[in-house]
């Protein structure tokens, strides 16, 4: 990713980014070192893994021998993590915490004291072939703060550190339409990129009677665009701004322009998502297929997330470095 340039965001929370060794974390690492550094906040890395479930005769389950080396290979994830953003960026405040627990669940009971959750777009433990894994979805889907979501480069390695392009943003006139505009302005400011906003116009089907002309809807289209643009341009003077007006369905849009930006921004769910869907089918498709990371930007409200009665136990908190032992928290 690009860059960027610090920029004092007094009272900033941290960045939250999780971890598990894969190409994808590595990525999501970078980036979330880079956003650290600019927005001058702390960062706060996290893995989360579960003791494995042994079986008996009886038919019963219960945690294996905690000797099989998973806590040695977990403290060395994070210990790597930290050294590699402390080397990084040593102007900001790094912390480790080493949770037991689902990943999805435990980064989302971490996410509430974020400014911003960073995952790479598969890890592991995913599917091969699956773009985005159930983790990065679940987050993106109930995280009370954004997400970014970083798929690893084309040719399988973490995201590269180059400048690469724009920021892009998809426009539809909802409400969360404007705060993703909002975050892709920020995103911007903070790299000295340029923006491009895409709205795409769909075909609708009118009674003969009442057909406007299409160069009128067009006229009416870019003129809305480029409002929605300016409301937020005051707050972000200097960016270059360009608009795409594209007729299509809107997750294509989004995706064809995702090819050489820096990161694509879309809302949790847009004008047209059926009410109580989480994650909309244009945001769940450019999760899916976007050539480069996605921000997704959800509601300023707290989700409601279920985990087990206990919790995810916490194991080790900004410690690891001085060998601390596991520690369970109900």
């Amino acid at each position: 990713m690009t860059k960027a340039t610090a920029v004092n965001d007094r009272g900033c929370r941290s960045v939250l980014v999780g971890v598990d060794g894969s190409v994808s974390a590595q990525g999501a690492l970078a980036w979330a070192v880079a956003e650290a550094s600019s927005r001058r906040c702390p960062l706060r890395i996290v893995h989360a893994f579960s003791w494995p479930m042994i079986g008996n005769a009886l038919d019963m389950a219960f945690v294996g021998d905690t000797d099989l080396g998973l806590q040695s290979a977990a403290e060395w994830i994070l210990t790597e993590a930290a050294a590699h953003a402390r080397e990084v960026a040593p102007n900001i405040k790094v912390t480790t915490d080493l949770l037991v627990g689902p990943p999805a669940a435990t980064l989302l009971s971490q996410a509430h004291d974020a400014d911003l959750v960073v995952v790479g777009s598969r890890g592991v433990g995913g599917f091969r072939g699956l773009l985005v894994g159930s983790v990065s979805a679940a987050v993106a889907a109930h995280a009370p703060c954004p997400v970014i979501v970083v798929h690893p480069h084309g040719d399988g390695t973490a995201f590269p550190a180059v400048p690469i392009g724009r920021i892009v943003v998809g426009v539809d006139g909802s409400e969360i339409s404007s705060e993703a505009i909002r975050f892709a302005y920020q995103q911007a400011a903070r790299r000295h990129i340029g923006i491009t906003a895409v709205h795409a116009a769909m075909t609708t089907r009118q009674h003969p009677s009442l057909r406007v002309p299409a160069e009128i809807v067009d006229q009416i289209d870019r003129l809305l665009l480029a409002e929605a643009m300016e409301s937020k341009r005051v707050l972000f003077p200097g960016i270059d701004v360009r608009t795409r007006l594209v007729h299509g369905h809107p997750a294509q849009a989004l995706i064809d322009s995702s090819a050489g930006a820096e990161l694509v921004v879309v809302g949790s769910r847009g004008r047209g998502g059926f009410a109580g869907m989480l994650l909309g089918s244009v945001s769940q498709a450019v999760l899916q297929h976007a050539a480069c990371p996605v921000a997704v930007i959800r509601p300023h409200r707290t989700p409601s997330v279920k985990t087990s009665s206990a919790g995810p136990l916490r194991c080790a908190t900004a410690s690891l470095d001085k060998g601390s032992d596991l520690k369970g928290q109900s």
